[in-house]
Parts: structure tokens; sequence; C-alpha cells
């Protein structure tokens, strides 16, 4: 079980981070996204954040969202690694789940046989890099959109995102069976005051006034919820 939020206000941020440190403490991914100047950063920790030792940029005009995952680890994978840590980048997406991918194995083996990293989150950004390469890169907005839901689709169990594009600084949210929740700017896989459910099936893009949704995709929902 792992927790993953956003926010583009940085106070509201920090708290979300430490709400859903009650989710996973083995690892924390933190990322920075502004799309007015097209810059980004990511960095992971072992273990929990120290903001005293972390800098994040103040959020100037309202441009920068802050993205964060706090990592239980469900795989075969236990020591502390980036690479094996989240979240996972593979050609122009970055990707944080949390959740459990029943058919990982199958997907490598059908679609990536190459694909190297044990942690079953890591075939997302895989997967849609891998459409980019057989398809093309995105021409505009649906495409991209149309990219991810087929890849949702694909996959068998249990997930919570949020995707970024750093080619296009597109940022999606996206849910099934795991938990998510979102108000505004604000997403958290613990649910906060007046948050509302981010609803299966419906993937929904970043907008500097919240979360909008944009396209559907096909759900295979298991009863567990995580």
């Amino acid at each position: 079980m792992c927790g993953i939020y956003c926010s583009n206000d940085l106070s509201t941020f920090e708290i979300l981070e430490e709400a859903n440190r009650e989710r996973g403490n083995f690892a924390t991914g933190v990322a920075w996204v502004n799309r007015d100047t097209d810059n980004y950063d990511i960095t992971k920790f072992k273990g929990k954040v120290d903001w005293n030792k972390t800098i994040l940029p103040k959020n100037k005009n309202n441009n920068t969202l802050y993205l964060g995952h706090n990592q239980a680890p469900t795989s075969s994978e236990r020591r502390w690694h980036a690479n094996t840590s989240h979240p996972f980048l593979y050609g122009d997406w970055i990707v944080a789940h949390n959740g459990v991918l029943t058919n990982y194995k199958e997907l490598v083996d059908e679609h990536i046989p190459s694909h190297g990293n044990r942690v079953d989150s890591s075939i997302i950004p895989a997967l849609l890099a891998e459409n980019d390469y057989m398809i093309g890169p995105p021409d505009d907005k649906a495409d991209e959109v149309s990219n991810i839901a087929s890849v949702l689709e694909l996959l068998k169990g249990t997930f919570a995102l949020w995707i970024f594009n750093i080619n296009s600084f597109n940022v999606y949210i996206a849910r099934q069976g795991s938990t998510l929740f979102y108000k505004g700017t604000n997403v958290s896989s613990i649910k906060g005051c007046d948050y509302r459910e981010v609803t299966e099936g419906i993937i929904y893009e970043y907008t500097s006034s919240g979360f909008k949704p944009v396209e559907g995709f096909i759900v295979d929902s298991p009863f567990l919820t995580l």
C-alpha cells in the first residue's frame, strides 16, 4: 500500500505528504512541474522526506505543481534503490502508482520482454513510451490521452496514478480499485475534508483551477480496494 498526492500549494503539499506517510515510509519520491518555464525535477529519498534539507521552488504566479509518492514495497525488491522507487521514468513519461498489478509478468512478456525492472509499477511508463515508439509521439493532447487510456485498459489489478509527460508538460490522474480523492488542484490517497473520490474509469487532467475529466477508459476493477 502506497500513497500518492499533489497540490499547487506548497504548504498543502507538505501536509498531504505527512498524511500519506501512514500508507508507506519505505521511500518517498517528490517532483515539481513548472509549465510556464518548462522545468521539472524529481528527488527520491530512502525513508521519509526531511523538509529541513529539501528545497522546492516557491509557487510564483500559481504555475508550479508539486507531486509526491510515499512507497511501501509491493514486490520482491526490498532494498532501497532509486531505480526501484517511485516515480518511474521511461521516454517522455513519469508515473507514480499506488496498487498492485496482477498481470505485470504477462505485460512484460507480451509487450516489452527486455524490461528489466522488477517493480510492477515500472511497466506503466514503459508501456506509454513503447506506444510512442510504435505509433509515434502524440501530435496533440487527444493522442496523448488516448495513449494513456489504451495502456490503462491493459492493466489488471489495482492502481491510482499520477502521470506526467515531460514533452507536453501535461499531468493526469486516474484510478482503478485503489483509493484516490481530489479537491481543486489537491489530490491524495488519504481523503481530506470536502475531497471527492476520483471516478474509476475516468482520466483527469490538471489545470490551474483544478483537475478536470477528459476521457474514459474501460475498467476491470477487482473487489479489493487499496
